[in-house]
């Protein structure tokens, strides 16, 4: 028994002792039945039955729009057009076949609405395509507006909080069978004003009050059970009849009851009392998706070749990988997370050169000297991709106009090294830059800057967007590749006239993780040249085809590679500048590949390749134990961190019904490889034997930082997600605000393998992880290599 159980049945008891302690007779059977059957705080069941019927009432909202095949296609001499032949007439019918109304799932969207008007079927509509999305981006590895998905993910939660209490309200009477049965007795009974009147009596006698206060002040468990039962109290006596429950509270309050403010009048039915629920994720709505997540999706295409004469057109029947996923999120009409494209800077953004004049950066050249953090620093690239539509961004009307997503150099000091407007947007795309810290580009920061009295930093006074209205078609932006002689990323200047701000470019460091970057190396020598031959427009076609690879048969090649290394096959080199050329000119489809290999895959090398860690997975087995590698935390640059305090993990398994709660913490230095921002403990967590047949349970995890709870995530354990690859969960605050992502694999182990798996890991070396980053950056090259050949 846990020790929340232990404190509710002594609350429980407390109230059921005053009628005693009073003189009075005892308590209605059909009460006590009720009291006795509150979940207490924690309650695997409640939660599940809970977010169960939040999900049904989000499956039954979701759009049915007719399923879009994918995109037309057409390159060097062909024309291909596809067409979706499925069983299912739309969206909501292919993810969520299985849906239907409740009773319960009807009463929790009813109250939920009573509650706020606004929240009415078109909200859970765009809620539930939120949800979904985010469980797409996890089963398939899509890549996708990580900040436009965590900006809804949290406003939907924050509209949602003050109604949270409704939803909780209706799942007691309809869904939590314990409390749902004893209430129908008494409503059977026709003693509801006569239990309402009890309850509230025995509330102020014996010694409940002096046992609610003395739990509050201990702190800790007893704390949150005392204040979880006292909400479940006013939580039963609404659903009793109680016509004003803040006026019983203040009444209690009046008698000595100490109530924390989050539980107190009117706080506890609006959303005061939020701590307990763990914001909806993707996880919430995947496990009633029946694998449609990662199911190919049958498609037809007709291809036709412009040649003289022409020849038959070419038909074919075939099963698009995560098909339904990718129709979802990039192919049709939902699709409104698309990624964005690479970060840069806008005509008319003046550069400060070496010798201290200005230049537009379109006039800039290849061998142009320009001033850098190192002194002098050689262009060594100019990147020149499509505008296409997106919103410049200049910083207290400087001559700099910048992509969302483009980095900025912050002041020196304890925050984050970098700032930009749409931080997830450059912490998705140079996952290099994480480590140092990625906070959001807004008034009263601090940026590096050179002015008329050289080295100096500015405030952030106004951030300007300036839309593409009017802008011809096909207008470039750039970035700069410079060379200054110093290792890790180079800094050059821009603005003016007289000021001027520090930027990066937007290019990984090569040296921050050499195993990712050879393996990143080792797909685009085996791809670059079948791209080139076969892909016409690299910035927007990549993103498409690389969301196409199966990413299972990705980890189990890595997994190959660890069990055969290469120790014998040499690494490739590093390109240069001259990679990304050709025929003297900037090279789209090298810059494109590098791009979007590193956003789409570069955290995949860097797990694949840091351990030796390599979970089985193969037929169930009595003697299984579930291990959960955790990979990595990356968080916002914005969230304090002590660099003098390690961060603890905490992982809870609930809702085995076999085995207590199993809790595990894990400890996170900042020190040695750990940065503050991003974490790489890459440990095994080991919760021990399960059942053959793994029942479906939860993982819920916590990061604390100097005792302090910082963020908090919840995902499903089932025989699925045994199998899937490493996914990456949000992170969410006590607000409910996304400030990081986790990124964990669970897995099935056989405990034969497990020790010897786990001292394969302690004796990985660097040679290991290069050995494995060249088998599995060749065999996605050469997957995708092929692909794009068929294309």
């Amino acid at each position: 028994m846990t020790a929340y159980q232990q404190y509710q049945q002594q609350f429980v008891q407390d109230v059921l002792d005053a009628p005693a302690q009073t003189g009075r007779a005892g308590m209605l059977p059909y009460l006590q039945a009720l009291l006795d059957a509150l979940p207490y705080y924690g309650d695997p069941d409640l939660e599940s039955i809970h977010r169960g019927v939040l999900s049904t009432v989000l499956q039954v909202n979701m759009a049915n729009n007719a399923i879009s095949a994918q995109p037309d296609d057409n390159g060097f001499g062909y024309f291909s057009s596809y067409s979706y032949h499925g069983p299912f007439s739309g969206y909501a019918d292919a993810f969520f076949h299985n849906r239907a109304h409740t009773a319960a799932s009807d009463a929790v969207a009813a109250g939920v609405q009573a509650q706020n008007a606004q929240l009415n079927a078109g909200w859970w509509q765009g809620y539930v395509l939120t949800l979904l999305t985010d469980a797409a981006r996890q089963a398939a590895s899509l890549s996708l507006d990580t900040a436009k998905l965590t900006t809804d993910l949290a406003n939907r939660n924050a509209a949602f909080l003050p109604a949270l209490t409704a939803s909780y309200l209706a799942t007691l009477q309809n869904a939590y069978d314990p409390t749902a049965s004893a209430l129908r007795a008494l409503t059977s009974a026709g003693q509801l004003d006569q239990a309402r009147t009890e309850l509230t009596d025995s509330l102020t006698a014996g010694q409940f009050t002096a046992n609610i206060n003395a739990a509050i002040s201990m702190g800790g468990d007893s704390t949150n059970a005392a204040v979880w039962f006292l909400y479940n109290l006013w939580v039963t006596l609404k659903t009793l009849g109680c016509a004003n429950v803040d006026a019983q509270i203040q009444a209690l309050q009046s008698a000595g009851l100490t109530v924390p403010g989050q539980v107190g009048p009117n706080a506890w039915w609006n959303g005061g009392y939020t701590t307990w629920y763990v914001p909806l994720a993707g996880p919430d709505v995947a496990g009633a998706t029946a694998g449609v997540l990662t199911a190919g999706m049958p498609e037809s295409e007709i291809t036709t070749y412009a040649s003289d004469p022409p020849p038959p057109p070419v038909y074919r029947d075939f099963s698009a990988t995560n098909g339904y996923s990718q129709s979802l999120c990039l192919w049709g009409p939902l699709n409104v997370y698309l990624p964005p494209d690479t970060s840069c800077l806008g005509a008319g953004t003046g550069v400060l050169m070496a010798d201290g004049s200005v230049k537009a950066i379109e006039d800039i050249e290849i061998g142009d000297k320009v001033m850098s953090d190192n002194g002098t620093g050689t262009v060594a690239l100019v990147e020149k991709p499509g505008r296409l539509g997106r919103t410049l961004y200049s910083v207290n009307g400087l001559q700099a106009f910048a992509t969302s997503g483009h980095p900025f150099r912050a002041a020196d000091g304890p925050g984050p090294r970098r700032r930009a407007v749409d931080p997830w947007n450059l912490i998705d795309a140079v996952p290099t830059m994480v480590a140092d810290g990625v906070g959001a580009l807004v008034t009263g920061v601090e940026l590096e800057a050179i002015g008329p009295e050289g080295g100096e930093t500015i405030v952030v006074r106004e951030v300007t967007p300036h839309p593409p209205d009017g802008l011809p078609e096909g207008q470039a932006v750039y970035d700069l590749v410079v060379d200054n002689g110093a290792r890790g990323h180079a800094v050059y200047y821009v603005g003016g006239p007289q000021t001027f701000l520090a930027v990066d470019s937007e290019t990984a460091d090569p040296l921050y993780d050499s195993a990712s970057t050879v393996a990143v190396v080792a797909a685009m020598d085996a791809a670059l040249e079948s791209a080139r031959q076969h892909v016409k427009d690299p910035g927007t076609a990549l993103p498409g085809i690389l969301a196409r690879l199966d990413p299972i048969g990705l980890r189990k090649a890595g997994g190959a590679a660890r069990a055969a290394p290469n120790l014998g096959v040499p690494r490739p080199e590093l390109p240069g500048p001259a990679y990304y050329l050709r025929d003297g000119a900037w090279d789209p489809h090298a810059s494109a590949l590098e791009i979007h290999l590193v956003r789409h895959y570069g955290r995949m090398f860097r797990r694949q390749c840091a351990t030796g860690w390599r979970a089985g997975t193969g037929r169930p087995s009595p003697n299984d134990r579930f291990t959960v590698c955790v990979q990595d935390v990356e968080l916002l640059g914005d969230v304090p961190i002590d660099p003098d305090a390690d961060f603890e993990l905490e992982l809870g398994v609930r809702g085995w019904t076999y085995t207590e709660d199993l809790v595990r913490r894990l400890t996170i230095p900042t020190n040695g490889k750990n940065s503050r921002w991003h974490l790489t403990p890459d440990a095994v967590v080991d919760f021990g034997r399960i059942h053959q047949r793994v029942e479906p349970a939860a993982l819920v995890g916590s990061l604390h930082l100097g005792g302090t709870l910082l963020a908090q995530f919840r995902t499903s354990i089932t025989e699925e997600t045994l199998s899937a690859v490493s996914v990456e969960h949000f992170l969410f605050d006590v607000n409910g605000k996304v400030v990081g992502r986790i990124a964990i694999d669970q897995r099935r182990v056989r405990s034969a393998d497990f020790v010897l798996e786990r001292t394969r890991a302690k004796n990985w070396t660097t040679r290991d992880a290069w050995s494995v980053a060249i088998g599995t950056g060749r065999q996605l090259g050469k997957r995708l290599a092929a692909l794009v050949e068929t294309v």
